[in-house]
């Protein structure tokens, strides 16, 4: 190795960020984002103390706040703007941003709204006002946004994708399938959509359909255990029950600490009559994830029918502490959709 870092042939290595914080290190890069924008706010300052009033140069400035994290410095600079100059969409539009990630979602969505009157033709703003109206489940709303999106901007693939989140939460899933199948036209091969256009076909019931949009996505990824899950719940809705077990027992191959195939398989089980190989599936599932209402009401019913009723009894007090507790907030991320068959059928009885 010669003197220097820079030799053709070197390796240069760069530790996780992740790793990094675990040793108490710092990310460089992270690092060295934050002093870029430090350089940038103080030469801001610099500007601004010849020309204090600039609006542009004050928005500038409140939007590196926000990309520093320094959102009440932000906030309070943008109002500033503001009250001096308040027809300047940008102003509420970075307002509404800082306002978001300060978790002041409501704050956000009357700035971002004020944003998209005053600049209607403005895509971003309609996109981030979807974007917290997905925060606080007001999904007609955000249906609405991404909608003007994609009418400003037909090429915008993640409005699509956000556009059929929206639907999905409100369950209109003819809705979705349009548009899911319209996003795919971007990005035939994108397995995440296809994932999410086998679930929508599910719900709304035409599960032949479901069935082929489950096999592309394995086409597209065989080491996906999340997909052969897919795979054997939409087997399972058409009956076919050799293969759905097949399709869940590969899944549980490729990741063995995945719980929902053991809860798919079980359920299978279950409706075939095997009662005991159903109980061990059903064991595995909640052993793996205790959270797995259906898992916890599926092995009652089981050990109920074999007589066992004192462990039965047991199972189904997990069952109702579970269904008993705080909901669990529906997930969206904002850059994507839902995609997943939870389950291969109703809960056995």
């Amino acid at each position: 190795m010669g003197e220097g870092g820079n030799e053709p042939g070197l390796i240069k290595m760069k530790i996780h960020p992740e790793i990094l914080e675990e040793l108490g290190v710092r990310d460089p890069e992270e690092v060295k984002r934050e002093q870029t924008i430090m350089k940038m706010v103080r030469q801001l300052k610099k500007e601004l103390k010849n020309d204090p009033d600039n609006p542009d140069k004050l928005i500038e400035l409140a939007t590196l706040y926000v990309d520093g994290g320094n959102y009440e410095t932000a906030i309070k600079t943008l109002k500033g703007v503001i009250s001096n100059h308040p027809n300047i969409a940008k102003a509420y539009k970075v307002l509404g941003a800082a306002y978001c990630l300060f978790k002041h979602e409501d704050e956000a969505i009357r700035e971002l709204n004020r944003a998209a009157e005053l600049d209607p033709e403005d895509a971003e703003n309609f996109f981030n006002l979807g974007g917290v109206y997905l925060l606080r489940d007001m999904y007609g709303g955000a249906a609405d946004c991404f909608e003007k999106v994609i009418e400003l901007d037909p090429t915008d693939a993640v409005a699509y994708a956000n556009l059929a989140a929206a639907y999905d939460m409100q369950k209109m899933y003819t809705e979705e399938i349009r548009i899911l199948k319209k996003v795919l036209m971007f990005n035939p091969e994108d397995k995440e959509l296809r994932s999410a256009l086998s679930t929508a076909y599910f719900n709304d019931g035409d599960f032949e359909s479901a069935l082929n949009a489950a096999l592309c996505v394995v086409e597209l990824d065989d080491k996906d255990p999340q997909a052969y899950c897919n795979l054997g719940s939409c087997f399972g809705a058409r009956t076919m029950t050799e293969d759905a077990i097949n399709a869940f027992k590969k899944s549980i191959e490729l990741d063995p600490e995945f719980s929902l195939p053991h809860t798919n398989l079980g359920s299978i089980y279950a409706s075939m009559g095997r009662v005991e190989a159903a109980i061990k599936e059903f064991r595995l599932a909640t052993s793996l994830n205790s959270s797995d209402a259906l898992a916890w009401l599926n092995l009652f019913n089981c050990l109920k029918e074999l007589g066992n009723m004192e462990e039965a009894q047991e199972a189904y007090k997990k069952y109702e502490a579970i269904m008993a507790g705080p909901r669990q907030a529906d997930t969206v991320d904002m850059a994507g959709i839902p995609g997943g068959v939870s389950t291969s059928g109703d809960t056995v009885s």
